[in-house]
């Protein structure tokens, strides 16, 4: 009597069909879910050089990342309102610069203790004038 042929997916098959939607489907979780960076191609401020020579650096854009410490200025909001910023350097300590939010700015509400990035512009006086604000 002839053999039948054996109907049906055989499990190595049923393998490879597994292994083939996990990687489609951690590629398109992968796609969906990419982080991409607003300040991409902004130069990070060295804060070496901004504190040997501020108003060098004035018109200049760069990009800094730090915890906001304390509010400096006690003008009305109508002005601005002047922050100092701690910046963490490799070695482990800060430096604190001084940040002006201009009173037009539409951006995140600014709250001590918290950690920003921020795109800033250095005025003729060395004080960064924030640009884009992003709470990190």
């Amino acid at each position: 009597m002839p053999r039948r042929a054996q109907s049906g997916v055989r499990p190595a098959h049923w393998l490879g069909l597994l292994a083939i939607l996990a990687v489609i489907g951690g590629g398109g979780f992968a796609l969906m879910n990419r982080a991409t960076d607003p300040m991409t191609g902004v130069t990070e401020l060295s804060t070496n050089e901004f504190l040997e020579n501020a108003t060098a650096l004035s018109g200049n854009i760069y990009k800094i990342e730090g915890i906001v410490d304390d509010r400096l200025d006690k003008w009305r909001s109508a002005d601005g309102r002047l922050f100092s910023v701690q910046i963490s350097d490799g070695s482990g300590t800060g430096t604190f610069v001084p940040v002006w939010v201009p009173p037009d700015y539409q951006g995140a509400n600014i709250q001590r203790g918290q950690r920003y990035a921020l795109k800033v512009r250095v005025q003729e006086n060395g004080v960064l004038e924030v640009l884009e604000l992003l709470k990190v």
